[in-house]
């Protein structure tokens, strides 16, 4: 090989090599990546983290208290046992999306013995857009915050962020306790997860 293709040819060796991650002994073994991996094992094995933006083990969590300002029935009608809170609009299209789905997983848990009251807690600005909304919706059996300003402070009693959005949804334990708060709309892959919430698993 001519001298001068040797000199190119080591030159572009030691570019390469120089590119290529550093296996250093002497370096930390812990670092970011592993930090991680670990993180995601917790979230796998912790049904709360994976699905939660917050959330409490049982027996911690502050107590729940509904907000008082509503128009329509009381959002839930049993003192007993786990309850759902969903926070919607009927302007907020993801709310809508998953109503059915809401409804859907209430049967299904019950007849699984993990019985649960969801209960619908509407945001929309009137009461005739809500009354709209059932008209066409019998199935959703929803109250109102009758002052839309009361959101921000239902939204910080869940110990959420002022900008948080719609659907919220919040799982009270049969203690009373918040255990679970979730931003952002559900999806049939997550009904494994809130069965593991709600079955202690």
């Amino acid at each position: 090989m001519p001298t001068k293709n040797v000199r190119n040819f080591c030159a572009l060796s030691v570019v390469a090599l120089s590119m290529l991650p550093g296996c250093d002994e002497s370096a930390p073994v812990e670092g970011p990546a592993r930090a991680r991996v670990e993180s995601v094992g917790a979230r796998r094995s912790d049904p709360a983290e994976r699905f939660c933006d917050r959330s409490s083990p049982e027996g911690e969590g502050a107590p729940f208290v509904a907000p008082r300002a509503i128009e329509g029935e009381p959002i839930f009608t049993r003192s007993a046992g786990w309850r759902w809170l969903n926070v919607w609009a009927s302007w907020c299209a993801p709310c809508v999306e998953e109503l059915p789905l809401l409804g859907a997983w209430e049967g299904r848990l019950g007849a699984e013995g993990l019985p649960v009251e969801i209960g619908y807690l509407s945001v929309d600005a009137s009461a005739e857009a809500v009354t709209s909304f059932r008209a066409g919706h019998p199935e959703v059996p929803s109250t109102r915050l009758t002052d839309p300003a009361g959101l921000a402070g239902l939204v910080a009693s869940l110990g959420l962020d002022p900008g948080a959005t719609l659907p919220i949804h919040a799982l009270v334990d049969p203690s009373g306790r918040l255990r679970c708060v979730r931003t952002g709309a559900v999806a049939e892959r997550d009904y494994g997860t809130v069965r593991e919430i709600l079955g202690g698993r």
